[in-house]
């Protein structure tokens, strides 16, 4: 069976066997992974003339003309042999389970039905698949059972807060009625006050996943969209290569040189500028390690033509994670209040932002809002505006 284009392919490989006939030397410069490797590997082998074994690889992360200069004037000596032997083995899983068990299902579906219907499943769709059914299963096999909550909306200092019961989940009706009963026409007073100061860690650098996820947060994009226009800030040499799995920002990738070149951008030329006066740039990194490739971050290229509004802000969280990365903490303060109404306990939560650290280069992307709450002292009447179920 032979794919669409086919005929294109075939020209292509046919030019590439003619000017591999005079050649001396043969250097792999597809991209560094899976699939990249393999079709390296399988050009040199079959248009070339088992050139595999002599060839030499280019390795990079980047599209940017210094980075693709450098790997071309000192290559590794030889392919990535586990790589390639990684797209095998994915190909020869694809063939025996994924094509001949497709083939099985189509087969069956017709011999049962009487009508052609295409089915499909494979390495990832299968196992995916039975995932999900499982877990519709058990969403389907759940119960509901009831519950209640109360608050109590409370004034203070002439603000109106709403104050949480210390129970977050009653499951008697009846036992909630009685709060509610039992707080009527009751004002409060506050009991204690628990004051908390923490440290929020600059957040880790991105992988693919973590991209995916985040872009979904805040912009509600789809993992397939972020990773194709990620692809194309990619080839557009603006950022590293986004389908990795590393949390890792090697010094290598010259973290001074990539800040002065963001610095060229009014947004965030004050920020850049910030970070490169530290005596010492020593970005916040995870666990994760991908052997080819370092966690996604921005080259210091600018746009050379306009990006569109889901290119911008692709981009812009990419170049906002990686200046944060090099950001001190955020030191926060969480405040819980306990106010007593006739004996029943409800709970004021409030935070803020006493160092801002990080979050100032995250922005206007951070999540975590501040909600202080008023001065208060133990002992201090409250106002009850009125208790809900």
């Amino acid at each position: 069976m032979a794919e669409r284009g086919a005929a294109r392919i075939r020209t292509w490989l046919e030019v590439i066997s003619k000017l591999a006939e005079n050649a001396d030397k043969f250097i792999d410069a597809c991209d560094y992974d899976v699939e990249g490797s393999i079709i390296g590997y399988s050009i040199l082998k079959y248009a070339c003339g088992n050139k595999e074994n002599t060839a030499q690889r280019m390795k990079y992360s980047t599209l940017t003309k210094e980075e693709l200069e450098k790997s071309y004037t000192k290559p590794l000596p030889h392919l990535d042999f586990a790589l390639i032997e990684a797209g095998l083995t994915r190909h020869e899983v694809d063939w025996l389970y994924g094509i001949n068990l497709s083939r099985a299902l189509t087969t069956a579906a017709k011999n049962y039905s009487g009508k052609y219907a295409t089915l499909s499943t494979g390495r990832v769709q299968g196992p995916t698949l039975k995932f999900l059914e499982t877990r519709e299963r058990s969403i389907k096999c759940f119960v509901p059972t009831p519950y209640w909550t109360i608050k109590a909306e409370v004034k203070i200092n002439g603000e109106f807060l709403e104050a949480e019961y210390e129970k977050k989940i009653i499951e008697s009706k009846a036992e909630s009625e009685a709060i509610i009963d039992s707080c009527k026409g009751k004002d409060g007073k506050t009991e204690k006050t628990k004051v908390k100061e923490f440290q929020q860690m600059p957040p880790l650098p991105f992988y693919l996943g973590s991209l995916q996820s985040e872009a979904y947060s805040l912009f509600k994009y789809t993992p397939m969209r972020t990773s194709s226009i990620a692809q194309r800030l990619y080839l557009d040499a603006l950022i590293s290569y986004p389908r990795t799995s590393s949390q890792k920002l090697p010094p290598a990738i010259g973290y001074q040189a990539i800040l002065r070149q963001l610095g060229r951008i009014h947004n965030y030329r004050n920020l850049t500028a910030e970070l490169l006066a530290k005596p010492t740039l020593t970005p916040t990194e995870g666990k994760k390690e991908d052997p080819a490739h370092p966690a996604i971050y921005p080259t210091g290229n600018l746009p050379e033509k306009g990006l569109d509004r889901a290119e911008k802000n692709i981009w812009d969280l990419i170049v906002r994670r990686f200046m944060a990365g090099f950001g001190e903490p955020a030191i926060r303060q969480s405040v819980k209040i306990t106010i007593s109404i006739n004996g029943n306990h409800f709970q004021l939560n409030g935070r803020r932002t006493l160092e801002e650290g990080w979050l100032r280069f995250y922005k206007p992307h951070v999540r975590s809002e501040d909600a202080p709450l008023p001065p208060l002292k133990e002992g201090q009447k409250v106002s009850v505006k009125r208790v809900v179920l």
